[in-house]
């Protein structure tokens, strides 16, 4: 699979505490203490396909920072969030590499196409 480095980099760059580098069974801790002593920060969870890496009690102790906080990840199977993640998630950004890609369901739904670029 292709990650684009320059999304990884810029969604990092733009959260204020980076947790790409931490084990899958150490997210749920981390997430747990930034709940205890932060009041308004973004996180970056970096690339995770939850269903697949995290069990079910992980994924419950991940959502109180959903709720809570801005919450950016990357993650190439949308079927993977978990329906409870899916009830908290604004909106869930497709990126829309062109050429061949799924087409992406643009009905006012959580999910949508990434915003275009501003030049």
């Amino acid at each position: 699979m292709y990650l684009d480095v320059y999304l990884f980099e810029k969604l990092r760059l733009m959260c204020d505490i980076d947790m790409s580098k931490l084990p899958a069974d150490r997210i749920a801790d981390e997430c747990d203490n930034i709940v205890q002593h932060h009041k308004n920060v973004k996180l970056f969870l970096g690339y995770l396909d939850v269903g697949w890496m995290l069990d079910a009690r992980h994924e419950a102790r991940i959502r109180n920072a959903i709720r809570k906080f801005d919450v950016y990840m990357i993650t190439f199977h949308l079927e993977s969030l978990p329906h409870s993640w899916k009830n908290e998630i604004n909106t869930v950004y497709v990126r829309n590499l062109k050429d061949g890609d799924a087409k992406i369901i643009d009905n006012g739904c959580a999910i949508q196409p990434e915003p275009e670029a501003e030049d």
